[in-house]
């Protein structure tokens, strides 16, 4: 039976992926479904650590309360190389709001954004499973068995379809979507999340390697809970039993600890892994999000993170073609911008399984020698951890990056930095991240250092018909580091932001000159430029929105 309407979007998939997505075509305004073929929300921690550029994701989206009052605050890892403690790599201190990463379970991830998803007026269908789909150029249509209800079939039309089951997408089968890739033979991983007494300190990560084991354990608080992974040789690639806690106690205890004790456990589980990249995100009307386009082996926790930034990213894009906002090109900038993402995402993953799990005589030699010395650096701690916190991944070749320069700071494509600001008229301080929350786009207007009363004017020229023919799409706000050389009247086109002491000029490195940055719905840079480039903004604009 056909459904009675056709929907904007249809999600299929209520994992952390496929929530996030239906989240943020709600909150932009389209109309979705969320269909997930299990009966009742996952009960299974899986993935267990959140990001710090998920965190102002989730920020974004307005659910970020959920997961630091929850998760917690992961400080960093103690690595001890061949029996020998080499190094601490600390993953606090990146330069968000939210400085280090989360630990918490897959489950509770779920619940807190699909409690957010009901806030917001959302439902997940479950018990319906998606199990064939064809498409036109106006529409596709997918058939939904609804499993719950004697296996009656329904035919759902969506505009969009998008396709977050993970990696046996039936959306990828149906579109034909080669997913190449190749497994990594000889290891298996085994894997429980457990209480542990030994004699190391709770609240910290471990990894211990030696030459026929890699164990690590990720706290989740400070009183002993932990997750449990080692990878070691495959004894046995026919079993596919869950490892016992008798087994994961004994590997603790050859490789890090013979006193310690592991007790309540909460999950087991054994797997192989390998990595896979859909050759596409997108086949005409359908789309791929999460594991349904890339698979990775799990070093640095990065998978269904990423998956979250796929759906973050395709979000606001889908629903501002769907309401006639903007131009359908901007669709093609979904796969360009994260393909590329997610490859150089299973790139760095492979380098470390052939590093640190599967490491050959070269790498050995660097793991005694070198890379604990390395690691030690200031320079390589940051490095990890803006790697790791994912506030390096840029769109600096996206269609939608338009840089001229103009500031000695980030450039189009680049994540958009925080910043503490002062509100006007209200005199109220508020962080850049709280002016960019919302749907809209937002221009900033730096007034610069020493803005001359040719500069304001200038800057109120530029506003002025942008917010008439822009105001319900994009938010302007006019930046001053100190009093105006003029009065900026309440009326005044661009709301007005204080920043005596630079902090928002100096993160975006602007000095005596004015320039401009638009900052895209997902908090990226769009268009740097400075004063002289403001017909480039206007042409910009004209090639986004309809």
């Amino acid at each position: 039976m056909p459904s009675p309407e056709t929907t904007d979007v249809l999600v299929i998939g209520a994992g952390p992926v496929g929530v996030t997505l239906a989240c943020e075509l709600k909150r932009h305004g389209a109309s979705v479904r969320l269909v997930e073929k299990k009966a009742g929300p996952n009960q299974h921690p899986n993935a267990a650590i959140v990001h710090v550029r998920t965190l102002e994701i989730l920020s974004a989206m307005g659910a970020v309360d959920g997961f630091l009052k929850e998760g917690y605050p992961f400080p960093g890892m103690h690595f001890h190389f061949f029996s020998k403690r080499s190094v601490f790599i600390d993953v606090s201190g990146v330069d968000s709001p939210y400085s280090m990463p989360r630990t918490l379970g897959q489950q509770v991830t779920e619940r807190i954004i699909t409690e957010h998803f009901t806030r917001l007026g959302g439902n997940v269908e479950r018990s319906v499973e998606a199990v064939g789909m064809e498409q036109d150029e106006k529409e596709v249509r997918v058939r939904l068995r609804h499993l719950a209800d004697g296996n009656r079939e329904e035919i759902a039309p969506a505009r969009w379809v998008v396709g977050c089951e993970g990696s046996s997408s039936i959306t990828r089968e149906a579109a034909a979507i080669p997913f190449p890739g190749e497994r990594y033979p000889g290891k298996e991983f085994l894997q429980c999340d457990a209480n542990v007494r030994w004699t190391y300190p709770h609240g910290y990560g471990y990894q211990f390697m030696t030459n026929e084991h890699v164990l690590l354990l990720f706290a989740y608080d400070k009183k002993g809970h932990y997750r449990i992974i080692c990878a070691r040789n495959d004894r046995d690639p026919e079993n596919k039993n869950p490892p016992t806690l008798d087994e994961m106690q004994e590997l603790v205890r050859t490789v890090a600890d013979p006193t310690a004790e592991l007790y309540d456990p909460v999950w087991f589980n054994r797997f192989r892994s390998g990595h896979r990249l859909a050759a596409s995100f997108r086949q005409g009307r359908a789309f791929l999000a999460g594991d349904a386009g890339h698979v990775h082996v799990p070093i640095g926790g990065q998978g269904m993170n990423y998956g979250m930034h796929d759906a973050f990213n395709l979000g606001w894009k889908l629903a501002a073609v769907a309401k006639g906002e903007a131009k359908p090109d901007l669709l093609d900038t979904y796969e360009a911008e994260r393909h590329s993402v997610d490859e150089t995402l299973i790139k760095a993953t492979d380098f470390g399984f052939h590093m640190v799990v599967q490491p050959n005589a070269a790498a050995r030699v660097a793991l005694h020698y070198v890379i604990p010395t390395v690691l030690g650096t200031e320079t390589a701690q940051k490095r990890i951890r803006n790697m790791l916190g994912e506030m390096n991944v840029a769109y600096s070749d996206s269609a939608l990056s338009e840089d001229h320069a103009g500031s000695r700071g980030p450039v189009a494509g680049d994540r958009a930095p925080d910043a503490l600001l002062v509100r006007m008229p209200e005199r109220r301080t508020a962080s850049l991240f709280d002016v960019l929350h919302g749907t809209r786009w937002t221009l900033l207007l730096f007034a610069g250092a020493e803005p001359t009363v040719k500069d304001i004017e200038s800057l109120e020229k530029i506003s002025g018909p942008l917010a008439q023919k822009y105001g319900t799409r994009i938010a302007i706000h006019l930046i001053l580091c100190g009093e105006p050389p003029v009065p900026v009247h309440e009326n005044w086109a661009a709301g007005v932001l204080m920043d005596r002491e630079r902090y928002a000029h100096e993160k975006y490195g602007v000095d005596t000159a004015p320039c401009l940055y638009l900052i895209r719905p997902d908090w990226y840079i769009a268009f740097r430029g400075a004063l002289e480039h403001h017909r480039c903004l206007t042409d910009y604009l004209v090639r986004i929105f309809v």
